[in-house]
């Protein structure tokens, strides 16, 4: 089956406190990748669902070096673990001192 264009969603836009911005329906995602931008003092933590209503924490790999992480401090790209079957995704903002928080998601649906 061939894939549909990625499909680029911005989850968090120039977010100055916590929340947990918006949800991304990741039923039909088979790859997806983040990134986090702006200059802030925060935390922005993975969440996964999969019923769309209970989060919780989810490790993405790090760009960088491939680590699993499941939450970040500063601006960087990641990237969703091979295999992983999830409904929803958010990056919430779990903690927030000062400056602008933006998370972006880039999603590639299956055929």
């Amino acid at each position: 089956m061939p894939r549909r264009h990625p499909a680029l969603t911005t989850l968090q836009a120039a977010a100055a406190g916590t929340g947990n911005g918006i949800v991304l329906d990741t039923r039909q995602v088979n790859q997806m990748f983040v990134e986090i931008s702006g200059t802030f003092v925060g935390t922005v933590t993975f969440e996964a669902s999969v019923d769309g209503t209970n989060f919780f924490a989810i490790g993405l790999k790090t760009a960088a070096d491939g680590a699993a992480v499941t939450s970040a401090t500063a601006p960087g790209q990641w990237k969703m673990i091979a295999d992983t079957v999830i409904a929803s995704f958010r990056a919430r903002v779990s903690a927030f001192t000062s400056g602008t928080i933006t998370v972006k998601a880039l999603a590639v649906l299956n055929g």
